[in-house]
């Protein structure tokens, strides 16, 4: 039987992701925004990540304010990795109103219950009904 967040991720809404926006179209926009040079913006993002790393490889979270925190943590067999969690003020204002402008698929499909998804799931896979 399949599990509802089967059903989920292949049925519910998801934002449709464009190319990911790089270090010289950020810096463009950002400088378009304050009247800033663009060399020193993509000099000052860079350096950002160089300092995430200098603090993080000494055990010492980053919080960008409006932005997130980086944390450092480490697997069982030693491997580090540099967790990110987005400021709730961030993650708020995304949220609010239209503040989001992008593409979604099955937006139709936002606020759909259980017994929805099970529907559109037993529909395709008669063989392997949703189980709720």
């Amino acid at each position: 039987m399949a599990r509802i967040m089967q059903a989920v991720r292949d049925y519910g809404p998801k934002v449709k992701l464009n190319p990911t926006a790089q270090l010289e179209q950020v810096a463009d926009w950002m400088a378009m925004r304050t009247g800033l040079n663009k060399s020193e913006i993509q000099m000052v993002l860079q350096e950002t990540n160089e300092a995430i790393l200098y603090f993080n490889s000494q055990g010492t979270p980053v919080k960008l304010p409006g932005v997130g925190t980086f944390t450092p943590s480490v697997s069982r067999e030693g491997t580090f990795k540099i967790n990110f969690r987005a400021d709730a003020g961030l993650k708020k204002r995304i949220n609010a109103g239209d503040a989001y402008s992008g593409q979604m698929i099955n937006k139709n499909r936002i606020g759909l219950d259980n017994a929805g998804y099970k529907e559109l799931w037993d529909a395709d896979h008669a063989d392997d009904p949703l189980d709720v």
